[in-house]
């Protein structure tokens, strides 16, 4: 263990090295999901070293984007470049990226406040994304006009976990489960039909021709406030793709921790969106598609039927499920009361008025 750690620093003494920084000492933060982080206090303040197991070319994606994002104004950490020039490092299948460490005020999902600011930032977000053409090394990631694909499959792997619940009769998971997956089916069959409109196949053009982006998982972990501003923290990955799926996966995220999809709340934060980013009509309908598909329901059942979650408990599962179906009905509840939510975010009627 002791050569291991040893071996370990010197790696990083190397990675260091690369940088024009005098450093003055190195603590481990975090390690989890391929990806480590330190913090490396240097003679020009505190730095933020991360590592992840990805390609190098990934990596240079993703830290071009972040520098794409800083050079059009976001409020996102400075990332710095080596002494070469090199704005990430390359060491076989690993990467790495150093910015600033950025000090601020903790921001929640229960402070109506931030989580308005938050969506702000979103739109602000997608905004300064536009235009990005990354280095010709990079390798990109992108799902513009593959969301068939991915709804599709989705479907596909809700049906086989369905069977697999039925052969589980007295297992309390898989019982819940079979009570609500026929309607999620339904659903998902629905968003997959809705997606042969011509407005997903127009969106998918329009934001090809722009060069905007998404994140893979837009999270309020990632942001910080400081002086009542929000600021992000880092980058974690990128993709292009329509700027509705981060609206998607940041009001999934949000109403979860309510467990229950609240009106209200919905359209202040859309609205909140809509002034830094403001959206057509035929990106809200793709929108009201993308929150019809039950994709929590299906990422639960997911971790489940594949036992990702090995520390959790059967009752920990039964309560993420049983969350999870009360959010899913009352989501599908609001998508039949407002079929047209850009129509109600425009005019200020609707529950958030």
């Amino acid at each position: 263990m002791e050569e291991h750690q040893e071996v370990e620093q010197h790696h990083l003494q190397q990675v260091l090295e690369f940088y024009p920084f005098e450093i003055n000492e190195v603590k481990l933060l975090s390690s989890r999901s391929g990806r480590t982080t330190w913090e490396v206090d240097t003679n020009e303040g505190k730095k933020i070293l991360k590592q992840a197991s990805m390609k190098p070319e990934r990596m240079l994606f993703i830290a071009g984007a972040h520098q794409h994002l800083y050079n059009n104004g976001l409020a996102i950490t400075p990332i710095h470049e080596t002494k070469s020039g090199g704005i990430c490092i390359g060491a076989g299948s690993l990467g790495y990226v150093l910015y600033d460490k950025v000090e601020g005020s903790e921001v929640i999902y229960y402070n109506k406040e931030q989580m308005l600011k938050a969506m702000e930032f979103a739109g602000n977000f997608y905004q300064a994304s536009i235009g990005y053409l990354p280095a010709e090394e990079s390798k990109t990631r992108g799902r513009l006009g593959k969301w068939h694909k991915l709804f599709r499959w989705k479907l596909q792997e809700l049906e086989g976990n369905k069977t697999i619940a039925e052969s589980y009769p007295t297992d309390a998971f898989s019982l819940l489960f079979l009570q609500h997956v026929d309607e999620m089916i339904q659903r998902a069959k629905e968003a997959l039909a809705a997606l042969d409109e011509q407005v997903y196949q127009e969106a998918s053009k329009e934001v090809s021709s722009l060069r905007g982006f998404c994140q893979q998982d837009f999270t309020l972990a990632r942001f910080t406030e400081v002086d009542g501003s929000l600021f992000m923290k880092e980058l974690h990955s990128i993709t292009y793709d329509l700027p509705t799926r981060d609206l998607r996966i940041i009001l999934n995220k949000m109403m979860k921790k309510f467990s229950v999809w609240d009106d209200q709340l919905v359209f202040d934060l859309l609205r909140a969106y809509h002034k830094t980013n403001p959206l057509s009509e035929n990106y809200y309908k793709i929108l009201n598609v993308d929150l019809l598909f039950p994709h929590l329901f299906c990422a639960i059942g997911h971790k489940y039927f594949l036992a990702q979650k090995r520390s959790w408990s059967d009752e920990k599962y039964i309560w993420a499920l049983q969350n999870i179906i009360a959010l899913e009905q009352s989501k599908g509840d609001f998508l039949k009361r407002y079929p047209f939510i850009y129509r109600d975010i425009i005019s200020g009627h609707g529950e958030g008025n």
